[in-house]
């Protein structure tokens, strides 16, 4: 009969719970996405070529395991707010404390499994949603990744079947012990305003401590190595805790203080921030830690995505050498999106290759040339051409036996038909994008290893940016893919955590808006007490989060060239992102708190 109650209870309040199981069920996604990625050995082996990949992973299992737990804590609360009124009743009817605590054991764990269940699923569906979009989108191939992911589903449902095992045994307590009058009450409860005491400014200093050397042991990788994981995993989570439990208290009790307090209602958004400080310092530090993962993943996987293709472009400006000129290769090389395409007739005799003179003067070769991040390509004539070691060498690499060769000569027809060697044409394609262009370009480098019926020729083997491209995604197109599908999944589930709580608080804020608008208010007051209240709790992590990603990105120097290169794409990719999400919850809150009939006077 209990467990057909409890049913019954989450059923016919279905639109109470919406905010609680959507929630949930994000988190279980998100926690699984993860998981997908983190369990799986072989991917991580196969496609990320960084030494410390599986013990980052770990540790990011043990960070987002903290992470998802005071969620839960926060879900347990809300969950524990909208039904304690309710059980206080059913004591006050004659219902036995032992029955009712048995009650709220099993909705706790109902609702914890089937959030859990269904999370799983979202997850699935999310991960290969999202992998196959970003896969198309980066150009970059994966192998031996699976968005169904057994390890990843029994860890995930494990994980979260033990807390809401907790949370339930947590929550028959709090019903067993607590007397019928604070069940009945619990919901009017005041908050106690903050204090500014000696405590307050030490916390401070210990905060920017802890983040001191958190940026520090990022900035360390090469000598701390796998020590700067942990380091920075405590220090930096302490840190911000500290940093929000102080500072921003202390801010906005000196903004009270001076005359824009007292314009509008600015005194009553601050004070509204002064109560709600305290209560969101651990959620506003879990939003700021995942802000800076999903940012600083993002970047570095735009980081990954951008100097790809640089390093195979600085090489040469060509993006394929063609040898043999079969009736496939003519058509996929139709295909292209050519930039330029240019024939030159060769002989190797030896360790020298010939070249007809005439045909560089007629088609001019390109270098390609590095210069602080950025590709370009100049143009050599015949003479420069000659007296340039840098652009004989590129010339060089685009044969196939490069290693082979040791000179190049330019000559005249006459004596080009009197080398005693065969005469072959080697054809050089410069399309308008790598990326865009890669699928041909593979199948047309296919071709060629085909033709040419060498086993020690491979697509690797062959000149142009093209096999360095491949070569680089293979190593390097690992790090791009998880750097864009984690960023993606820690943005969804700040935004969630976020959400959650400010939308979990709505019913009890709507009395405060109820009475300014009895006492007059004008509603459009309301709403930008509003805006600039929800503003405030999005923008402080925010701020914190980038402050994390500009030290964090000293992790990946070695890495990378240059880590901060064109940080206002991702930036700005990210911010907007998370701009929607704030509309968002301004809308939704707004519907839920703003009195939907004016008061006339």
């Amino acid at each position: 009969m209990l467990f057909k109650l409890a049913f019954v209870n989450v059923r016919d309040r279905w639109r109470d719970y919406l905010v609680l199981f959507s929630g949930l069920i994000i988190s279980a996604a998100i926690f699984y996405m993860f998981e997908a990625i983190a369990t799986n050995k072989a991917l991580i082996q196969a496609n990320i070529s960084f030494k410390l990949a599986a013990i980052v992973f770990q540790f990011g299992f043990v960070l987002l395991g903290i992470i998802t737990l005071v969620y839960i804590v926060y879900a347990n609360s809300f969950l524990m707010t909208m039904r304690e009124h309710d059980y206080g009743l059913f004591m006050m009817l004659g219902g036995k404390k032992s029955r009712l605590g048995f009650l709220i054991f099993t909705e706790t764990l109902l609702i914890g499994l089937v959030s859990t269940g269904i999370g799983v699923l979202v997850g699935i569906g999310l991960t290969q949603g999202l992998s196959k979009l970003l896969m198309s989108q980066l150009g970059v191939q994966i192998t031996k990744f699976s968005a169904v992911n057994i390890t990843a589903c029994l860890s995930t449902i494990l994980f979260f079947a033990i807390l809401f095992l907790m949370a339930s045994l947590i929550n028959q307590y709090k019903l067993l012990h607590r007397p019928v009058l604070k069940l009945l009450r619990g919901d009017s409860k005041a908050d106690k305003p903050i204090k500014v005491t000696v405590w307050r400014y030490a916390e401070g200093v210990v905060g920017i401590g802890f983040l001191a050397v958190g940026y520090w042991a990022m900035a360390k990788l090469e000598v701390l190595q796998i020590m700067t994981i942990p380091i920075a995993l405590v220090t930096i989570v302490l840190g911000t805790y500290f940093l929000f439990n102080a500072f921003f208290q202390l801010l906005i009790q000196g903004l009270k203080k001076i005359n824009m307090a007292f314009k509008g209602l600015n005194c009553f958004t601050l004070g509204q921030l002064n109560f709600r400080i305290r209560d969101y310092t651990k959620m506003l530090s879990v939003v700021s830690i995942l802000f800076a993962l999903a940012l600083g993943a993002i970047t570095v996987g735009m980081g990954y995505h951008r100097i790809i293709p640089m390093m195979a472009k600085s090489n040469t400006a060509y993006d394929l050498a063609v040898y043999k000129q079969t009736p496939q290769a003519t058509k996929l090389v139709n295909r292209l999106d050519l930039q330029k395409k240019q024939a030159y007739r060769q002989k190797i005799k030896g360790s020298t290759i010939y070249f007809v003179a005439d045909d560089f003067q007629r088609q001019p070769f390109e270098v390609a040339t590095l210069h602080k991040e950025k590709v370009s390509n100049r143009t050599l004539s015949l003479n420069q051409l000659k007296h340039s070691e840098r652009g004989q060498q590129q010339l060089l690499t685009l044969q196939m036996n490069y290693f082979s060769l040791r000179q190049v000569k330019f000559v005249s027809p006459q004596v080009f038909q009197a080398v005693q060697a065969k005469s072959s044409k080697l054809v050089l394609v410069q399309t308008t994008s790598l990326a865009k262009n890669a699928e041909n370009l593979n199948r047309i480098a296919e071709n060629q290893v085909q033709a040419i019926k060498d086993p020690q020729i491979t697509v690797q083997s062959l000149g142009g940016a093209y096999p360095i491209y491949q070569a680089a995604n293979v190593l390097f197109g690992g790090l791009e893919f998880v750097g864009f599908f984690l960023g993606m999944a820690f943005l969804t589930m700040l935004a969630s955590c976020l959400m959650f709580k400010i939308l979990s608080g709505a019913q009890l804020d709507k009395r405060r808006y109820h009475m300014l608008n009895r006492l007059g208010t004008r509603q459009s007051l309301i709403r930008k007490s509003i805006r600039r209240e929800i503003g405030a709790l999005f923008l402080l992590p925010g701020i914190l989060g980038v402050v994390h990603v500009l030290f964090g990105l000293q992790m990946f120097v070695p890495l990378m060239r240059d880590p901060y290169i064109n940080l206002a794409t991702p930036f700005t990719i990210f911010i907007g992102l998370y701009l929607i999400y704030y509309l968002v919850t301004v809308f939704i809150y707004e519907k839920l708190v703003v009195p939907t009939v004016r008061m006339q006077f």
